[in-house]
């Protein structure tokens, strides 16, 4: 979300798309297979991109930054060549499919596949990752920016967002941030990390 650091739900969203991704690596590795996962992110990548670092993806697509699927088959077979016995693809749900309206999940781990020989299966998420209980980041996240909401209203001040900036909650005004997004750029530190790491964010050789 424009405007803040970090939403309250955000740490909760990821810690569960990351346990997806650590329980699929077992089967991964055991099948010899390729497993693509399917995460939420209609327009912005964030809970992809946090989820796919931290259960070690080997290959992170995003809406942001789209994909070139040559980049993809060959990241999968370098792997496969350096006796890397399987490979995760975490995707964003938003990734817009080149020519077809096809759920993300299921049309790369088609094409990959279809393109490699490797047995591919796919895996949505889905509405889990909105569910179950908070994680204790974000209960605390939101007593804070509540206790912010009731102050503010206490002083009567309204049309006003409670914020985390900085790791300081705060407050920025509506209009500043309606209609805007806060989107995964070239330049998330994130992103480079990964790539310096080796993991493919689908664009880059």
């Amino acid at each position: 979300m424009y405007g803040t650091d970090v939403t309250f739900g955000f740490d909760t969203a990821v810690n569960i798309a990351t346990d997806a991704i650590d329980r699929l690596h077992s089967t991964a590795s055991s099948h010899r297979r390729v497993m693509v996962i399917e995460l939420m992110g209609h327009h912005a990548g964030w809970i992809t991109l946090h989820a796919g670092m931290a259960g070690g993806a080997d290959i992170i697509l995003l809406p942001e930054l789209g994909y070139n699927m040559k980049v993809i088959i060959n990241k999968i077979k370098k792997r496969m060549e350096l006796g890397k016995s399987y490979s995760i693809v975490a995707v964003a749900e938003g990734v817009v499919i080149q020519g077809s309206s096809e759920r993300p999940a299921m049309y790369f781990a088609r094409e990959i596949e279809k393109q490699t020989g490797f047995e591919t299966r796919e895996t949505v998420l889905g509405y889990i990752q909105r569910g179950g209980s908070p994680s204790p980041s974000d209960r605390n996240l939101g007593t804070l920016l509540g206790g912010h909401a009731a102050k503010l209203i206490h002083e009567g001040k309204f049309g006003r967002m409670v914020a985390l900036i900085n790791n300081q909650i705060s407050d920025v005004s509506l209009e500043e941030v309606a209609g805007k997004l806060r989107l995964v750029t070239v330049d998330t530190p994130l992103v480079q990390q990964g790539r310096r790491m080796g993991i493919s964010f689908g664009v880059w050789e």
